[in-house]
């Protein structure tokens, strides 16, 4: 019996570890993924991940109205706390205001953390220090309030600098002013799918809002298989994972189906401070150069997709 069960456990691997290279050979962009997999065909094998949200208090802000922007706040505290997940939230220090302040209340009063987004969410790599340290301080002193526990940064767009030198002297900045650097180990193009669906909300056209809904489902899972295999394959093992998403509007609507998937997976709800533990985190950083990574294809110093 225990010789069968083995075999029923490794065959099981085989299928992961397949389905993943088929997947991955697949173009990233979300139509192609649509046309070659169903959300329900992605399986991964078990493992810990913890949910961060970036671009509190909400977006995209010129096209969403502070009624909105607040729904999907409580939208998404709803899917967490379905699942008992305490997440962390990174704000753009710029976009709060009187208006905004009850949508970061409503996540912190959920049980949420707040991070550093910065001030204004710009590319560093077009920023002198002296402008990093400036939108990195002015944004702490906004967002002071809600910054209960440890102090977690995040680089807009994952950009850490486009050479060795940028990067030690934002290290330096943060070590000032007391940050952390949070980077992620599933990252996406999820925004990009909510920009879609919401043009299809605005047009009326509810099929197409679905469809939408489906890719980025497909989208998600997909990466999540990715970027479990590429640590298994490249690193030797799986890590504690940090997935990226967004405080938008497909969230709002899909993310409940989303974290059911991971809970049907066999995966465990983690806090962020319980996975930055993880050796990966704290794992030399081999990449140079002006993209956003995910932190394995950093420590592999390439990207992978």
């Amino acid at each position: 019996m225990r010789t069968l069960k083995s075999i029923v456990s490794f065959a099981n691997v085989i299928a992961v570890v397949f389905l993943g290279v088929l997947i991955t050979a697949c173009a990233r962009h979300h139509s192609g993924l649509e046309a070659s997999f169903s959300p329900e065909e992605i399986t991964t094998l078990p493992s810990r991940v913890a949910i961060t949200i970036d671009d509190l208090p909400f977006v995209p802000r010129s096209r969403t109205s502070i009624e909105d922007g607040l729904t999907h706040v409580e939208d998404i505290n709803a899917a967490l706390a379905k699942h008992n997940i305490i997440a962390t939230g990174f704000a753009v220090g710029k976009q709060i205001d009187a208006e905004t302040i009850p949508a970061i209340q409503a996540f912190t009063d959920a049980g949420h953390a707040i991070g550093n987004h910065s001030w204004s969410h710009p590319d560093y790599g077009n920023l002198s220090i002296e402008q990093f340290r400036d939108e990195t301080a002015r944004a702490h002193q906004i967002l002071k309030p809600w910054i209960t526990g440890p102090r977690y940064y995040r680089f807009p767009f994952l950009r850490e600098g486009k050479t060795e030198q940028a990067r030690v002297a934002a290290k330096l900045v943060l070590d000032e002013l007391g940050y952390r650097n949070v980077p992620v180990s599933i990252d996406n193009d999820e925004w990009e799918f909510n920009a879609d669906y919401l043009q299809a909300i605005k047009q009326g056209n509810k099929p197409k809002a679905a469809q939408i809904a489906r890719q980025y489902l497909t989208h998600m899972k997909e990466r999540t298989l990715h970027f479990q295999n590429l640590a298994r394959n490249e690193l030797g093992s799986d890590v504690d994972h940090i997935l990226l998403i967004h405080m938008n509007r497909i969230n709002a609507d899909h993310l409940r189906a989303l974290l059911d998937w991971y809970a049907e997976q066999g995966w465990t709800f983690i806090t962020l401070e319980e996975a930055l533990k993880n050796s990966v985190y704290s794992q030399q950083n081999r990449y140079t150069g002006p993209r956003g990574l995910s932190q394995i294809e950093r420590v592999l110093g390439k990207a992978s997709n």
